[in-house]
């Protein structure tokens, strides 16, 4: 017999979210189509060339996860720092006090400010597209996201009011209890599952042991998964 299951949590990547409540909890997805999906129209991208891996435009061109501001071109870090034969303990000049080394942050406005580096397609990383900084380290205008991702509506992955064809399951999470679980397509009846122990009856036929109570539906988005 193969094995379906192994337990609740794995040790090794548990508390991953420490703090944010989301220790042992199940994500599933809300929506099912007939046919396939494509991620680019998933994402509400206007045309395919955003699912070609060796387009700078592709969905997934996504910088790594150790960058930082540091990894953008015209913006450099310059450490404050002089021989202490010199100039004894800490710097040479400002009012910084006490006179200890620090890291000076340097934008260049005229320079592009893109992201460093290529994937493994030799494209430049190109999301998350982020707004030009100014000499004071704030951002100068907001990113038109349409003309920066390409999207020209509604991406379905978030769009919770979806009108689709193609869409045969959409499930309405904006519910009190999993009891009133409804699907929007209305297609479907939700029945919502829970764990529960079994036992034989006096006839010998199954019989559930387990009152089943529905489970609360957060309603507040902050305190949601997504």
């Amino acid at each position: 017999m193969s094995i379906i299951h192994n337990g609740f949590i794995d040790r090794k990547f548990h508390d991953s979210f420490k703090d944010t409540g989301l220790n042992d909890v199940d994500i599933s997805t809300t929506k099912m189509y007939k046919g396939v999906k494509p991620m680019w129209q998933q994402l509400g991208f206007d045309s395919n060339n955003k699912d070609r891996p060796n387009s700078i435009f592709y969905w997934n061109n996504i910088i790594p996860r150790n960058y930082t501001f540091e990894n953008v071109t015209g913006i450099y870090t310059n450490p404050v720092l002089v021989p202490e034969e010199e100039y004894g303990v800490g710097i040479a000049s400002g009012s910084r006090t006490p006179r200890t080394s620090y890291t000076e942050i340097i934008i260049k406005e005229n320079e592009a400010q893109e992201w460093k580096g290529t994937n493994e397609f030799t494209q430049s990383y190109y999301y998350p597209v982020l707004p030009r900084i100014n000499n004071f380290g704030n951002f100068e205008e907001n990113i038109n996201v349409e003309n920066s991702y390409g999207s020209s509506s509604i991406a379905p992955i978030t769009n919770l009011n979806e009108q689709d064809n193609n869409l045969i399951l959409n499930i309405d999470f904006d519910q009190t209890t999993t009891d009133d679980l409804i699907d929007k397509t209305n297609l479907s009846k939700i029945h919502y599952n829970q764990d529960f122990e079994v036992s034989l009856d006096n006839d010998l036929r199954l019989k559930t042991n387990t009152l089943i109570i529905p489970d609360g539906i957060e309603k507040n988005n902050s305190d949601q998964a997504f």
